[in-house]
């Protein structure tokens, strides 16, 4: 069986990768795919430090090859600019919470507990990867135009908050009500404010009950 999958590229551009399954088990990528998926994982990694020793503003494309340990015409095989790779990161890094919650919520069969799972998939995330954390809050710091082509961090942010309230409501993306939207941008908000204060002192060490009460006390028709 083969099953296309569609991804946006960080220039908001389009491409189908094609995955042929077995029995539900993908075929390895080639050398050359697995290479590059490394070295994109690696300027991530590098970025990801560079950015916890100076404001993004201040970090160069050669802090990030340097860090990363690659040559700087390699970072723009894969990107076109920094506010590329700054956008792709932040996809990236977004995309890493989505599938933590989703490993955590996908057997739960409640709204409710699929928003428990979800809140408790947040507060590892930001456990287990705070530099990664940081740079999410720093992104979510700039005006809408102020990073790469016009509307491209507003979608970035719309996608993300559109996929989080399928995850809690159980429901495609295609058929989320204003209800699920709103709970999403509960989650999102309130979650990360909590977190805020903890980074300051680089650890997270919140009570996820506590957090998850919060949130539900302010739910549209309550999710009890």
């Amino acid at each position: 069986m083969v099953i296309i999958f569609q991804h946006r590229d960080s220039m908001d551009k389009r491409r189908m990768t094609e995955m042929k399954y077995d029995d539900s088990v993908a075929v390895p990528l080639g050398r050359r795919a697995r290479k590059a998926l490394a070295v994109r994982r690696a300027l991530f990694d590098a970025g990801l430090m560079a950015f916890e020793r100076q404001p993004i503003g201040l970090v160069s494309v050669l802090d990030i090859t340097e860090t990363a340990d690659v040559a700087k015409g390699v970072f723009y095989l894969q990107f076109r600019s920094k506010d590329d790779y700054l956008l792709a990161l932040w996809e990236d890094v977004k995309g890493r919470f989505l599938d933590e919650a989703r490993s955590q919520a996908i057997d739960r069969r409640s709204e409710a507990a699929r928003l428990g799972a979800t809140v408790g998939a947040l507060l590892d995330f930001a456990t287990a990867a705070p530099s990664a954390t940081r740079f999410w809050f720093r992104m979510s710091g700039f005006l809408p135009d102020e990073i790469g082509e016009p509307g491209h961090l507003t979608r970035i942010r719309q996608s993300y908050l559109q996929q989080l309230a399928a995850l809690i409501s159980g429901r495609r993306v295609a058929n989320l009500t204003d209800r699920d939207l709103r709970i999403a941008l509960l989650v999102d908000t309130l979650g990360w404010a909590a977190i805020s204060a903890e980074l300051h002192d680089g650890t997270v060490a919140l009570d996820s009950k506590a957090l998850l009460k919060s949130i539900r006390a302010s739910l549209p028709g309550r999710a009890d």
